[in-house]
């Protein structure tokens, strides 16, 4: 999720297919997440072996259906065992599936290790969060707007204030006045969301979330030297408008695995 942003160079029959992709996608999202089982999975899974397919088409083209189609393979198993039971034991399939991948790869075999590896470790993680954990919407929900303000306060701040460069070499466009006003929405939505949840942890939440902030910045970072190394400007064009799903989820998936450490290693708790 890009601060970045092409939207103010973006002609208006790119902005007119952005919002009608947005006003699509975003029902089926929110309904998806809401309903949870077995909706919330099978949402995940295609969004998965889509970013899994685009990954494989910048790292290895010539053989990226093949290869996206062995660890998305795995991934479905994996997802259906977790679905099963939430242990960690499901990653098996999905790992299994990330060593043939690699093997049947040809070249960039560190990068393809890492989109088959990291990807569905993210996608296991979100469905153990909503289907497992006691207040699996709630948490869901925190995650998803805690990225979305990030963006927002990333993308605000960087345009009004501007100032060094973040990382220029791969996002020309950051700034740290951008990073900063994303970790101060995040956690302002994180510690709105405590309150209102009638929680007690509203300064741990909104710490982890600005914490989170960084890690979906960094995030959207790697996606970003991802492109410049193969020489892309989007991962995909299957959103109309918007790019690749890459495009759109990379500071989610590396904000996943995290929050799943967060959560199931240390306990933390909305309310």
């Amino acid at each position: 999720m890009a601060q970045s942003s092409d939207v103010t160079s973006a002609p208006k029959s790119g902005l007119g297919l952005r919002i009608l992709s947005a006003l699509v996608m975003a029902p089926v999202a929110i309904a998806a997440v809401w309903f949870g089982s077995p909706w919330f999975g099978l949402l995940i899974l295609v969004f998965s072996i889509a970013m899994i397919w685009e990954w494989m088409r910048m790292c290895a083209p010539d053989r990226a259906l093949l290869l996206a189609g062995i660890s998305g393979l795995g991934l479905a198993i994996s997802m259906y065992m977790q679905s099963g039971a939430p242990a960690l034991a499901g990653l098996l399939p999905a790992l299994i599936a990330a060593i043939i991948t690699v093997l049947a790869s040809g070249r960039e075999r560190a990068l393809v290790l890492t989109g088959a590896v990291f990807i569905p470790v993210a996608a296991l993680a979100v469905q153990w969060l909503r289907a497992w954990h006691a207040d699996g919407l709630l948490l869901i929900m925190w995650l998803f707007l805690t990225v979305w303000a990030t963006d927002t306060g990333a993308y605000a701040f960087g345009r009004a204030i501007g100032g060094p460069k973040l990382a220029p070499r791969f996002s020309p466009k950051k700034t740290w006045a951008g990073l900063f006003g994303g970790m101060i929405c995040a956690s302002l939505i994180g510690g709105l969301m405590v309150y209102f949840s009638g929680g007690s942890s509203i300064a741990a939440i909104a710490l982890t979330s600005a914490a989170l902030a960084v890690v979906a910045q960094i995030g959207d970072l790697a996606e970003s030297a991802l492109k410049r190394r193969f020489g892309v400007k989007d991962s995909s064009n299957l959103i109309p408008g918007h790019g690749g799903f890459l495009d759109r989820a990379d500071g989610m998936l590396s904000v996943l695995p995290v929050a799943f450490v967060i959560v199931y290693f240390f306990g933390l708790t909305l309310h």
